[in-house]
């Protein structure tokens, strides 16, 4: 059995369309959750990324061996899942960003790691340092060659892995970047969806909340941008999702183009979700346990499973 991980970054589970969204377009997503088991309510455990990966790699709460914060990876010492993969035979790729290993891991854990970047990633930030938008992380659409886009470089790198006809059984994670912010997708996505459509965001100065919501919104002048606005960073958002989606499908062509549909279980994963302009925030914070910051997609296929299945219980 081969696994493919796909993991992007900041993707939230109620901005899915088999998780419920009525506006957002994930036709890709939503078949694999249709062949394989979709886990309704998966929630991690940390709202940040290295302290979650290193939690759902391990097992381990984050705190058991102090994975706190972005700059603490995994040690040589500490056992995850590549590392048992790798013992075991597997050919271990690599391809996306790093939230989770330290340096002196990857040799015991990775057969082989790359990133591409080419051409970026997102947008300028079309706002001057004065204004109170330039700390909404909206940008401007990524408007380079498809080719050059970060995430896009790094599964066309998978799909030319996976047409090699590797004869070792392989395990491919792919963290991917997307939608983390700045929200800024290429241009057929950016724009893709209207803010007057996406549904009524989550209001701010709602009553019992943590006094860093409100903080964050001082701090960061979010209470100085308009409703307008925060919906639109909602639709960028819902467009970058679409965008992620959009590579699901061609990974999934590729395996049933290879055949490898057959022999390899697909695992649909995040680390954490985004606030994306609901509570009249953004990004995320390290303390925020928000139902969209916590609860992500668990998506599962692998062959000769069960289709269509949902578990309603929580999974961690």
């Amino acid at each position: 059995m081969n696994f493919l991980l796909i993991n992007p970054d900041e993707l939230r589970a109620e901005s899915v369309r088999c998780y419920g969204h009525p506006l957002v377009e994930t036709p890709n997503i939503d078949a694999l959750a249709a062949q394989g088991t979709r886990f309704e309510q998966c929630h991690v455990q940390h709202p940040v990324c290295t302290p979650s990966r290193a939690s759902f790699m391990t097992g381990w709460y984050p705190h058991v061996r102090g994975h706190r914060t972005l700059w603490h990876c995994l040690r040589p010492d500490e056992p995850n899942l590549l590392r048992y993969l790798k013992q075991s035979g597997y050919q271990v790729r690599w391809y996306g960003k790093n939230d989770l290993l330290s340096p002196e891991s990857f040799p015991l854990s990775v057969t082989s790691a790359e990133t591409k970047r080419r051409g970026g990633m997102h947008g300028a930030n079309p706002y001057s340092l004065e204004d109170p938008e330039y700390y909404s992380f909206l940008y401007e659409p990524y408007k380079g060659p498809l080719e050059d886009h970060g995430d896009y470089a790094n599964v066309s790198s998978t799909i030319d892995f996976l047409r090699s006809k590797p004869r070792e059984p392989f395990a491919v994670y792919l963290p991917l970047t997307f939608p983390h912010c700045p929200y800024s997708a290429p241009v057929h996505w950016h724009d893709r969806f209207d803010p007057a459509d996406v549904p009524e965001l989550r209001p701010a100065d709602l009553p019992g909340k943590p006094d860093f919501h409100s903080l964050i919104r001082q701090t960061r002048r979010l209470t100085e941008v308009s409703e307008e606005l925060l919906r639109k960073i909602q639709a960028v958002y819902l467009g970058m999702t679409g965008f992620i989606d959009e590579l699901v499908g061609r990974l999934l062509e590729t395996l049933e183009e290879t055949g490898h549909a057959e022999d390899t279980t697909v695992v649909l994963f995040s680390d954490h979700g985004d606030w994306a302009g609901d509570y009249g925030l953004v990004e995320k914070w390290p303390s925020a346990l928000d139902d969209c910051m916590t609860r992500v997609p668990f998506v599962v296929r692998t062959p000769g499973g069960v289709s269509g299945h949902v578990v309603e219980e929580p999974v961690e």
